[in-house]
């Protein structure tokens, strides 16, 4: 079984590439799908649970209804959810806000399993939550009896089509937080037990750093779960760390990959490649180099610092590094597994050469991994 997380951008810039991964995947393989709101739609709707204003929640309902008819869908399969946009249950004020905020993703999968030809899964009867609304966590255990559903629909021939970011609890929806549906893919990973959950973006995989910060950052072939873990928690956008969590716990290997092309190109297990890792938010800076940095350390584990840095000092430092760090056209890096603490405590024999150009492969372990594009 694999498990597709598919993100905002994919949806809205690259769907019938999205459609047609899984259609392709499903022709060998059990497959799930996982989808996120289109890009920008979530923060429209935190603006409507905020003022309650119709003419936002219009705008909301024409994009949908533009996006159902730009991909040949009907867009009468989205009136039950429209309605309920415009017609909102009388809640308390926090479940109120959860549960519209979990309509994004529900239009978003709607949409995407009538174009493949699936079935909508609502993620509140799957996935049961603890916690509080906002920033809920998935209860595996209790959610296993209800994943069956999950299962029934596989055994019916059909693709589930999950909404991400979301739970239930007591009859209420709560959603996950920021990057929820990254969240919800690794869990229906788990529970499905899958060999592989792929996160699909806009962006090919996990970078040494922020591209648009350092352009001269590289793609990292092989990251391990807790460098996963503590760079979500400071500023890195392509996991939640409940996610990387999650992954790690029941050791589900996680691949990020760019959806339009099909390209992919990180895989997170508990081997790691050794590569830098650096990133920046909200004055601190973090990196997993030995280099020396010449500013306050906040905090530091077994193998990454945390320093206090102004915006414009840490861009700069991290492009720095990078340039020292690096050559330009070919690199060999060690490959490591993590132990439980994070730290490398084995070096493989093996050595992952990255070749920069069109015809990319990865060799690992005597095998040669072909990657897509």
């Amino acid at each position: 079984m694999i498990v597709l997380k598919f993100g905002g951008s994919s949806i809205k810039y690259d769907f019938e590439e999205a459609t047609n991964l899984a259609l392709s995947l499903f022709e060998d393989d059990a497959v799930i799908v996982v989808v996120s709101a289109i890009k920008g739609i979530t923060d429209k709707l935190i603006l409507y649970s905020q003022t309650l204003d119709k003419t936002i929640a219009t705008k909301i309902a024409s994009e949908y209804v533009s996006f159902a008819k730009s991909h040949g869908i009907d867009p009468v399969i989205l009136k039950p959810y429209l309605d309920e946009l415009f017609n909102l249950p009388d809640l308390p004020e926090e479940a109120l806000r959860d549960y519209i905020l979990s309509l994004g993703e529900v239009l978003s999968a709607v949409i995407f399993s009538a174009s493949i030809g699936g079935k909508f899964v609502p993620s509140w009867d799957i996935f049961e939550a603890e916690g509080n609304f906002g920033n809920a966590f998935i209860d595996i255990k209790s959610s296993k009896k209800k994943f069956k559903r999950v299962f029934e629909v596989l055994e019916e021939g059909y693709i589930p089509v999950i909404p991400g970011f979301t739970a239930g609890k007591d009859g209420y929806i709560l959603t996950l937080g920021r990057g929820g549906s990254d969240y919800s893919g690794v869990a229906a990973g788990v529970l499905g037990k899958a060999k592989l959950v792929a996160i699909m973006s806009d962006v090919e995989g996990i970078y040494t750093a922020d591209p648009k910060l350092v352009p001269s950052a590289r793609l990292i072939p092989y990251v391990s779960y807790d460098e996963i873990i503590i760079s979500s928690k400071h500023g890195m956008r392509a996991l939640q760390w409940k996610a990387a969590e999650l992954a790690k716990e029941y050791k589900i290997p996680v691949l990020f990959g760019r959806t339009r092309n099909w390209r992919m190109g990180t895989l997170m297990s508990e081997r790691s490649s050794g590569m830098p890792l650096m990133t920046y938010k909200d004055g601190l800076l973090l990196v997993n180099v030995t280099e020396e940095i010449k500013y306050p350390i906040i905090a530091e584990g077994p193998f990454w610092k945390l320093y206090k840095v102004s915006q414009e000092e840490g861009i700069h430092l991290m492009r720095e590094l990078h340039t020292k760090l690096f050559q330009p056209s070919f690199i060999q890096y060690s490959v490591y597994k993590s132990s439980e603490n994070g730290q490398k405590t084995q070096e493989f024999n093996e050595k992952i050469s990255i070749e920069q150009g069109e015809n990319r492969k990865i060799y690992y372990s005597e095998e040669e991994v072909n990657l897509p594009g």
